[in-house]
């Protein structure tokens, strides 16, 4: 009953050469024939259409170039100033005269918070160690893992300052730009002309709490990131507002976060960067016809990190140093955020002068020579899908800055543009999957949709009419 159910369906399928197995009629060798043909077909048929699925999930996105830069929005760039004094001496007062603390004890603790507040991978060894440091930390019931929350509360963030003229700002003229405190691998610093979210603040990485509302900044309209046009003039913003004796400045993308050992070094005017930006931009289907193993990047929101909730390379790169130092030192540096189920233990300040220093390099770079052996460390991050490639024409001092303003900054000037830029598209979507694959089976065997839905209609509803005993 079975094996004539099955020759019915051969001797009547569209299936090309099935009805040949069949037929009465031909003799085994011609029957032999079209089994080979068939076997060779369905093989080679197999064969292409895993190709497709394979080009589909590998091979379905490139990145173009791009020339017809008369019509592009060009991105300026972000800037980030880390200011050398970070402890504010009023909240600091306050705190150690509510905690009575006085006298060489009080100067010492202001001394190891200040330098625990400017303290990274390159200068760990340099955060003091008084007698009196282990005493003052245990009577205020200060543990590893409150450091980055006790800098924060002794820290004034200068965005909220009432006074317009020592506020740390971002401006352009008459044009206001969004500028926020952000905690980085460097500290709290601030940052200006930014697509990352709120999630990317000082208070949302500490504290798991989104900014306040500030009523200074939103006095004005403003902007989050200043774009221009080929046809524009000389373009820029300044981040002022700092009133302590240097600052260090990064510039990086403004999708993109800054990386600890890239600055310019400490400057005691400000300065004035020249930046060349290319940029990466994406189609408008780029995200929703593709999945991140097609396109190996990922979008902001696309976070597969742990201790952050969004995604950049730089911050993945983080996460990386995160898992190292655990790995290395079983702790991690208290700079970094740690708002999740399961916390990894904070150093204290004695595995970070002496831990640390010994694996700056490696934790930097992710890589380190022992002898004639080298060691790389695992830290597979995607790209951003959307960036800009920088390149710093010159940094020129701004001397006199401070005095002709009243505080000290840096800032971004642009005088030329882009003629290029790099397009993410996709080359084959899922349309042309099936397509392919409906091609490829049509090729060597005739099949269709049609033959599909007559293959499940045959052995579903046909077989159940056969099995109680209609013929039709």
């Amino acid at each position: 009953m079975a094996f004539s159910f099955i020759r019915l369906y051969l001797n009547t399928c569209c299936i090309h050469g099935f009805r040949y197995l069949v037929k009465s009629m031909l003799l085994f060798l011609e029957r032999l024939l079209w089994f080979i043909l068939l076997i060779a077909s369905i093989y080679f048929c197999i064969i292409s259409c895993l190709s497709s699925v394979h080009r589909f999930h590998t091979k379905s996105t490139h990145i173009g170039l791009e020339r017809n830069s008369y019509y592009w929005n060009t991105s300026m760039p972000s800037i980030t100033i880390c200011p050398m004094r970070r402890i504010n001496e009023t909240l600091f007062d306050k705190y150690c005269r509510v905690n009575k603390l006085r006298g060489r004890e009080k100067t010492e603790f202001w001394d190891f918070l200040e330098n625990l507040a400017n303290s990274t991978y390159t200068n760990f060894q340099n955060i003091p160690e008084y007698d009196s440091i282990d005493g003052t930390l245990d009577s205020l019931g200060i543990r590893p893992k409150h450091y980055m929350e006790l800098i924060y509360n002794l820290t004034y963030d200068g965005t909220y300052e009432p006074i317009e003229a020592i506020r740390i700002r971002c401006v352009d003229g008459q044009i206001h730009m969004r500028a926020r405190q952000i905690l980085t691998e460097f500290g709290l610093c601030y940052l200006c002309s930014s697509y990352l979210g709120e999630e990317y603040s000082s208070r949302f990485l500490i504290f798991g709490e989104y900014p306040e509302f500030n009523k200074y900044l939103n006095l004005h309209r403003f902007i989050d990131v200043k774009q221009a046009t080929f046809f524009d003039s000389d373009m820029g913003f300044t981040l002022l507002g700092f009133e302590c004796e240097a600052i260090d400045s990064y510039i990086h993308s403004a999708f993109e976060v800054m990386k600890v050992d890239n600055n310019f070094g400490y400057t005691h005017d400000g300065a004035t960067y020249e930046p060349e930006v290319e940029e990466i931009v994406a189609e408008s289907n780029f995200r929703t016809e593709t999945s991140i193993s097609q396109r190996n990047c990922r979008f902001y929101h696309e976070s597969n990190l742990t201790h952050y909730p969004f995604y950049t390379k730089n911050i993945c790169q983080q996460e990386c140093r995160i898992n190292l130092a655990y790995k290395i030192c079983k702790c991690i540096p208290h700079f970094y955020p740690n708002q999740i189920a399961n916390p990894k233990p904070v150093c204290n300040y004695k595995t970070l002068k002496s831990c640390f220093p010994r694996h700056a390099s490696y934790f930097l770079k992710f890589y380190k020579k022992d002898g004639n052996r080298a060691e790389s460390a695992e830290c597979y991050c995607e790209q951003n899908c959307i960036d800009a490639i920088l390149k710093l024409k010159r940094a020129l001092p701004m001397r006199g800055a401070k005095q002709l303003l009243g505080s000290m900054g840096s800032s971004i000037s642009m005088n030329t543009w882009p003629r290029n830029q790099f397009k993410r598209q996709v080359i084959f979507s899922f349309t042309d999957l099936l397509v392919s694959i409906g091609g490829t089976a049509g090729l060597y065997l005739g099949f269709s949709v049609l033959g599909l839905v007559e293959f499940v209609y045959f052995f579903t509803l046909r077989l159940l009419w056969h099995l109680f005993g209609y013929e039709i």
